[in-house]
């Protein structure tokens, strides 16, 4: 039966590209375009149509939620219409349209639907649209319920509109918008987290410090005209004219069961924050709460977010500086969500980020030595408290430069390497950066684009495929022969039982070592080797799955402890095939770090480890996820955080610990809550509440 296909009508069409695209093409023509959107939508509207105005009210709600860049253009479009009085009242309904949204506010997993409408709610105050003593009062629910919740959810709404509602707020309502400061002051003082909205709100009250000693408030009209794009100041006789809506509203505050918390901000780059003041920049904290929302909102569409950040320089008139400071602010906002450890239910791939900042340097190949060179600032202010972070800034870096055809100072990056320096961070992120780089890109192309001295440095490194030198063991030539002939698992288990010496233990650990030998020459036969060789192995008669996980945990050890890469490859697959257990890679590590190895090798393993637990969460399969298991893993874990002294290792171990709770958490609920009232710490069950 044929189905009619009902055809957008060219009218509606043409009014959502009007709304979608207003501004786009920059602050130049800013009066003349948002003045002819007014004039089209006015004579669309007297048509009369219900399904044309159905279309304009759908249209701004739909872009007031996801374009906060263009809240100030908006608002800007709607005070226009409410001057007019053939369309008051498609400015009524389009703001009513929105007030319905505000019950969903508490019932979203993130803040991020709050702060877009808070933030387009804040600019209608601001044309006039808006009562001010009502949109006050707004601000008073998300403080009292920034104040009754352990999750920051309502506080992180709160601190991203104040910046845009505090200039009106402190013109008509001083007195409550100030007594709503220091409530926050309060509320900000006991939290004692440097994280996004520690130094939001430094921004938010530096600003407002230095205003107050600013009798002429000419940093407020600085902020009005730099900050964000706001047209309204072009038709100043218009916004005169604007007639408000006369209407209270408010944000249901609900008790929310789930934890929400912001990333945190590691590296900042705010050229007039000083180290004794601690002073933030507040235009930079808006533009990088922007590029946190921008990347929420569209993170499932890169080609979108690069046009979001192209279209922010397109609408705000930016100097060569404020250009130069747009770029870092991207930059190591991105890179700060790159490298952040602690586990997040919303947290994107390496490789996003990565393509990300590919895209976007495309983008402005002209001033790729800038980018680099910004790359480079960031590396050199970047924690060395984490090997994790270590981790995801080289996986991201070295796929970002192989897309940009190695145009790097290869001399001022690797000079950050120290051979005297046997346990240097710096170190270790260059070998893993550089390792990286030679595994994703043929050595013909390394050797036409890498200076020759970086080469044959890393040449001596330890060869990252290298295994075992076991060629001269007897043993090892046999079961290498029967490996060559490809024989069974069975026929492999008999050969392997004619052999009386020396002991079993080492039968298994030699066969152990050559199939792990065989595996590393042709990595994507590892698992057809491993299912074939491995099963018989797991038969009881044989050897106990105790000293088997053992024997293999040991052995991947000694032949891969240099390289992330093929340790993360044998646990993944081995914790598959059940050969080993969580329990047993915990125990395993807590002997490595005893035997107090070399600590890039450690580094190494706590990367692996990591990465492997990290990846059962998102699969929400946990083997040996037994609530006993669970706990003693997690025993062994806080025992050894707390004897621990070495920083680096002590915070990984702390990942390692999230992890693996999480994951838990995920698949056995209600026995989690009963783990729960054994961990001490307040913030671990802070993170784990959160997923």
């Amino acid at each position: 039966m044929l189905q009619i296909q009902h055809q957008t009508p060219p009218e509606i069409n043409r009014i959502r590209q009007l709304i979608c695209r207003a501004g786009d093409e920059g602050a130049d023509t800013f009066k003349k375009d948002l003045q002819k959107i007014v004039d089209v939508l006015g004579e669309y509207y007297q048509q009369n149509k219900q399904e044309v105005k159905d279309a304009m009210i759908q249209s701004f709600i739909q872009c007031a939620k996801l374009l906060p860049l263009k809240s100030g253009i908006y608002a800007t479009i709607l005070a226009l219409l409410s001057t007019k009085q053939i369309t008051q009242s498609l400015t009524d309904q389009i703001i009513l349209g929105l007030l319905e949204h505000l019950p969903q506010i508490a019932q979203e997993e993130t803040p991020i639907l709050g702060q877009t409408i808070l933030k387009f709610l804040s600019e209608l105050m601001n044309v006039g649209l808006l009562n001010t003593v009502s949109f006050v009062e707004c601000l008073y629910d998300l403080e009292g319920g920034a104040e009754n919740e352990q999750s920051p959810f309502y506080l992180q709404i709160l601190l991203t509109t104040i910046p845009h509602a505090m200039i009106k707020a402190m013109e008509k309502n001083q007195i409550e918008f100030k007594n709503i400061i220091q409530n926050v002051e309060v509320l900000m003082t006991k939290r004692k987290t440097e994280d996004r909205l520690f130094h939001l709100w430094q921004s938010i009250r530096n600003f407002l410090n230095n205003q107050e000693k600013d009798a002429h408030t000419q940093i407020f009209q600085q902020f009005l005209k730099t900050s964000y794009p706001r047209p309204y100041l072009l038709f100043p006789d218009e916004m005169t004219q604007v007639r408000q809506l006369r209407r209270g509203f408010k944000i249901p505050i609900v008790k929310r069961t789930q934890i929400w918390r912001p990333q945190q901000i590691l590296v900042l780059n705010d050229e007039i924050r000083s180290q004794n003041n601690n002073k933030t920049d507040i235009q930079i904290e808006i533009t990088r709460q922007w590029i946190y929302e921008t990347i929420d909102l569209f993170k499932t569409n890169r080609q979108q977010i690069v046009f979001q950040f192209q279209l922010y320089q397109n609408c705000i008139k930016l100097s060569p500086s404020q250009e130069a400071q747009f770029r870092q602010t991207l930059i190591f906002t991105l890179l700060n969500m790159v490298i952040e450890v602690i586990p997040r239910k919303d947290q994107l791939s390496t490789a996003f980020y990565s393509g990300l900042l590919i895209h976007l340097s495309q983008r402005n190949s002209d001033n790729i030595k800038e980018w680099n060179e910004t790359i480079e600032q960031f590396i050199d202010l970047m924690p060395q408290n984490n090997i994790l972070i270590i981790e995801q800034l080289s996986d991201c870096l070295s796929h970002y430069f192989c897309n940009s055809n190695f145009k790097l100072n290869w001399d001022k990056f690797f000079g950050k390497y120290n051979p005297d320096e046997t346990d240097s961070i710096n170190n270790y992120l260059v070998i893993m950066i550089f390792r990286k780089l030679f595994l994703l890109v043929s050595v013909d192309k390394i050797t036409d684009l890498v200076p020759k001295n970086i080469i044959d440095w890393y040449n001596q490194l330890q060869d990252i495929t290298k295994p075992l030198d076991i060629e001269q063991i007897s043993l090892a030539e046999k079961i290498n022969s029967y490996l060559q002939q490809k024989l069974n698992g069975i026929e492999m288990l008999e050969q392997l039982k004619l052999i009386t010496n020396p002991n079993p233990d080492i039968v298994i650990q030699t066969f152990l070592e050559c199939l792990l030998q065989c595996i590393s020459k042709s990595i994507t036969h590892l698992n057809v080797l491993s299912k074939r060789y491995l099963s018989f192995l797991l038969q009881p008669n044989i050897i106990k799955p105790e000293k088997l996980g053992e024997i293999m945990l040991q052995t991947i050890f000694r032949m891969w402890n240099h390289s992330v890469f093929h340790l993360k490859v044998y646990l993944k697959e081995f914790l598959n095939l059940e050969v080993i257990s969580n329990l047993q890679i915990i125990n395993w590590l807590s002997d490595i770090i005893k035997q107090k190895s070399d600590n890039f090798k450690i580094y190494n393993v706590l990367i692996a480890i990591n990465d492997v637990f990290r990846k059962q969460t998102k699969l929400d399969q946990v083997q040996d996820c037994t609530y006993e298991n669970v706990k003693e893993i997690n025993t062994i874990l806080s025992k050894m955080i707390e004897q621990e002294q070495d920083i680096i290792i002590q915070s990984s171990l702390e990942n390692i610990q999230l992890q693996i709770l999480i994951a838990f958490k995920s698949t056995n609920g209600s026995q989690s809550e009963k783990l729960l009232k054994e961990i001490k710490s307040t913030q671990i069950k802070q993170i784990i509440m959160s997923f």
